[in-house]
């Protein structure tokens, strides 16, 4: 529970510190978004970035992970269960790489995303998208994945990212 406390506040602490510092806010501040949907370029090259992210879990390819994402990264997990209740919990990315992806295990994974909602501000975005996930041919869960994207000088790259792990799919 501290955990969670921890990362809220840590998360409204980051928000408040990231507004603009402009002493007049904009004409019609009220119906502006925060963030514009991205559109074209932008849009396509952010979704390859989670397409490879897609086939790196589901080839288990370590090396298009090292491509994509940024090392010494934390994703966030929260679990629902049936009844509705829920929690989180933070992992160590690279640790979490190195066990599951293994290409030598003979867990076989699927996991596919759809209706991909992309926001963009200049050289940030996100990406929020439903997804399910199958291991060894068999459903195991779905969920909304939450992408993170930094735009280097070089490419997109998935800064952070967290997904929900839901049990009450239909």
């Amino acid at each position: 529970m501290k955990k969670i406390l921890f990362l809220a506040c840590i998360l409204k602490c980051g928000f408040l510190f990231s507004q603009s510092l402009s002493i007049t806010p904009p004409e019609n501040y009220s119906q502006e978004p925060f963030g514009a949907v991205a559109s074209g370029i932008d849009k396509k090259e952010i979704l390859a970035v989670i397409d490879q992210f897609m086939l790196a879990v589901n080839t288990k390819d370590k090396s298009i992970f090292d491509a994509i994402l940024y090392k010494g990264i934390n994703r966030i997990v929260t679990n629902i269960d049936k009844d509705g209740s829920g929690s989180s919990v933070v992992i160590d990315n690279d640790q979490s790489i190195s066990l599951r992806m293994n290409p030598k295990t003979s867990e076989q994974f699927r996991e596919r995303y759809w209706d991909a909602k992309v926001l963009t501000d200049g050289f940030i975005a996100s990406v929020w998208a439903p997804y399910d996930f199958y291991l060894n041919g068999s459903f195991s869960h779905c969920g909304v994945d939450l992408f993170y994207l930094v735009k280097t000088d070089k490419a997109w790259k998935i800064a952070h990212f967290g997904y929900t792990r839901n049990k009450n799919c239909n």
